[in-house]
């Protein structure tokens, strides 16, 4: 056996989709079989096909499994989303397994009794025996369009036929007595019912409370099914002398019950007949839940320890104060008028929360004195005194501080800067004006977290730019250093490994005018980080200007550059001995001298000045002294800054 029969199932020949909805479960049904009877995978519904030995043949026994997980495909695809969840919960047994299921999901089995029932109580009478056949072929067609007669059906229907008598024995055409055929119809009737009870509600009801997740909508259909039941029991009228009818009635009764309270223990909904409650109404509902929990979870243990400890006046007073925070809350909650349930719920939430609140007035009231409780009503209002400092901290101050406006989109002023810093300045005082006793350690640690948490308040103010103005100078320092390090330092690396005289001028021109523009910033002096950023800019410019400049040699390279350094350092004494002190006491008594000498005086000075310009232009320095060319320009600056004092004269 290689391959069990197969052919494509033929989808397309069945358009309807298995919805319990729409109650469609007798078309879907024979629209279903049929294609599977095309494609000669029918049997698999009914287990007609029994799977191969796997080990004798596997692959016909994998052959096998692939068309049964083929039908199971092909009922999914042909269902609702609702029913493809329930197929899905029973694919693993298989094709049979799924069907079955889908049978006892839909299949009206207590209608095709009583039609059958029906059937088997038709006699031949007065009417036409043509008319009579007609009856009995549309109640056969009736019973077949529900789904084919199965066996349990058909012993149902023939348990119900027995208990009104043996139809075999009863002869053709005789007719009971009215009361009789009416018990009769009374009895089948509730066997029917039971049996859908048993067979069809009773599976559902189960399979809805084994469900990790459920609707409301399912559990409104299996209640309304079941008040229908209840309905049509309660409809049937039934003698006093009928004993096994009111037995049936009563166990259909019974049966009806259990399967409401199984379904009314899950809480659904309080009042099944009720209308859905409103948005509104259901919102009010669950914070009304929500804070009874809240109640009996958290408040009601921690009032119960409270009274195991002992007195604890602060304690008792948090416990009032979240008792009461409980109370305002569920007054909070808008109530209409309608809403009785939803009002009787807060009325029960509020006398336990009532309850609590007496209770620890009640432990007040019986607590007895304490030697020491002078002192420790004290450090009490100490600690009162420090919590309130917290609170006004982390109410107002620190959200303020938060939405202080930071870099780069900075847009407040000073006044608002210095007025918080006012407050918590203000804040510190107050605490440290705080009188505590040595042995009050726990007053001592609520200060000093207050007073930290100020501190830290503090310090983010600080660090923070002082206005715009100052935060434009940063952005200028900032740009600055970026362009020193992204521009500067690479070129400056890049002269240390191939020095060169035109480059180092240039770099030395770079650097002078990054240094230019650096001192070209004004800054207030309230402005600390404004000047640190700067200082550091700076340090970096410099750094780069001392890498660039040679090292100063530790003797001269040559004979030619030592007597230039000796002939400059020579004209260099003579310029601070004798030119300086000079023109340094001609500017003292400039006053005081006659116009005719003191006229003199400038000439003779302005005369030995230029001398002395003319004696060190004349040292002849080389291309390669750069020590010589440094000292002799520093001679000719310092000659030239003594005519610029004297020409001021």
């Amino acid at each position: 056996m290689t391959r069990l029969p197969y052919a494509p199932i033929p989808s397309h020949l069945a358009p309807h989709v298995l919805d319990e909805a729409a109650h469609n479960w007798a078309v879907w049904e024979k629209t279903v079989r049929a294609c599977l009877i095309l494609a000669g995978l029918d049997a698999h519904l009914s287990g007609a096909i029994p799977c191969p030995d796997p080990t004798a043949d596997p692959a016909a026994a994998a052959h096998w499994h692939e068309n049964d997980r083929a039908v199971v495909s092909f009922l999914a695809l042909k269902a609702s989303r609702d029913e493809q969840l329930y197929i899905a919960s029973h694919a693993q047994g298989g094709a049979q397994a799924v069907w079955d299921a889908l049978l006892a999901r839909h299949f009206d089995a207590a209608a095709q009794i009583r039609l059958l029932c029906e059937a088997f109580s038709v006699r031949y009478g007065t009417e036409p025996p043509a008319a009579t056949s007609a009856r009995i072929d549309a109640l056969a067609t009736r019973a077949f369009a529900l789904g084919p007669i199965r066996k349990n059906t058909l012993v149902s229907a023939l348990t119900v036929h027995a208990v009104q008598g043996d139809a075999q024995g009863a002869v053709p055409g005789a007719r009971t007595e009215p009361a009789l055929d009416a018990e009769r119809t009374v009895l089948a009737t509730l066997t029917a019912e039971l049996t859908t009870l048993r067979r069809d509600l009773l599976p559902a009801v189960e399979a809805f409370a084994q469900a990790s997740s459920t609707e409301e909508a399912q559990w409104t259909r299996l209640l309304e099914r079941l008040f229908q039941a209840l309905g049509r029991v309660d409809a049937l009228t039934i003698a006093p002398g009928w004993g096994q009818a009111i037995a049936d009635r009563r166990e259909v009764l019974d049966e009806i019950h259990r399967l409401q309270c199984m379904l009314e223990s899950y809480n659904r909904r309080e009042d099944p007949l009720a209308q859905p409650a409103s948005d509104t109404e259901q919102h009010a509902m669950v914070s009304i839940a929500t804070e009874m929990v809240h109640v009996e979870n958290d408040f009601a243990p921690a009032v119960a320890r409270h009274l195991e400890r002992g007195p604890d006046e602060r304690q008792r007073s948090g416990l009032i104060e979240l008792l009461e925070q409980s109370l305002v809350r569920l007054d909070g909650i808008t109530l209409k008028p309608e809403w009785e349930e939803v009002r009787t719920r807060r009325k029960c939430a509020v006398d336990e929360v009532q309850r609590l609140l007496n209770t620890l007035d009640r432990s007040s009231q019986s607590a007895t004195p304490n030697p020491s409780s002078a002192v420790v009503g004290a450090e009490q209002n100490v600690i009162a005194r420090i919590a309130a400092e917290l609170d006004n901290v982390r109410s107002l101050l620190a959200p303020a501080v938060g939405t202080f406006p930071r870099p780069p989109s900075l847009q407040t002023d000073e006044q608002e800067r210095r007025h918080l810093l006012r407050q918590l300045s203000e804040t510190l005082e107050r605490l440290d004006a705080i009188s505590i006793e040595t042995n009050w350690e726990q007053a001592r640690k609520e200060r000093w977290g207050v007073v930290k948490a100020v501190k830290e308040l503090l310090g983010t103010l600080q660090d923070l730019p002082t206005c715009a103005e100052e935060q434009a100078a940063l952005h200028a320092f900032a740009s600055e250093r970026s362009n020193t390090q992204a521009l500067l330092t690479p070129a400056v690396t890049d002269f240390l490994e191939s020095p060169s005289d035109r480059e180092q001028l240039r770099l030395s021109e770079l650097l002078l005018q990054a240094l230019e523009r650096l001192d070209a910033v004004g800054l207030e002096s309230a402005w600390t980080q404004a000047r640190t950023a700067r200082r550091k800019a700076v340090k970096e410019v410099q750094a780069l200007q001392i890498s660039i400049e040679p090292p100063p040699p530790s003797t001269a390279s040559s004979t030619g550059e030592n007597l230039a350094l000796s002939a400059i350092a020579s004209e260099m004494s003579k310029i601070q001995n004798e030119l300086s002190p000079a023109i340094t006491t001609f500017a003292r008594t400039f006053q005081l001298s006659d116009r005719g000498p003191r006229e003199k005086e400038r000439l003779r000075l302005s005369e030995l000045s230029l001398r002395f310009l003319e004696r060190l232009d004349a040292i002849s320095v080389e291309s390669g002294w750069d020590d010589a060319r440094r000292q002799r320009k520093s001679a000719v600056k310092e000659v030239q800054a003594l005519q610029t004092r004297l020409d001021a004269l």
